[in-house]
């Protein structure tokens, strides 16, 4: 998942998204809310995915996540 990045150095993190809609929003969920605290986010992949179930119905999608941002270095300007 980490793309090339000529010179510099990518980290992954893992997260888990949650959301009462979809898989889909909990992906967004995740992603959004790691890019409030992370700059530069270039990827995710979705490492599995569950939901919880109540009275016969989902009721929370889960999905954990690996997030991939570029390191910003310390020797700019």
């Amino acid at each position: 998942m980490p793309e090339e990045v000529p010179q510099g150095v990518v980290k992954v993190i893992e997260l888990v998204g949650s959301s009462p809609t979809s898989f889909s929003d909990a992906v967004r969920s995740a992603v959004s809310t790691a890019a409030q605290t992370l700059r530069n986010i270039t990827g995710v992949d979705v490492i599995s995915s569950n939901a919880t179930v109540e009275n016969g119905q989902i009721s929370l999608y889960k999905v954990q996540v690996k997030i991939a941002f570029v390191l910003e270095s310390g020797n700019d300007g």
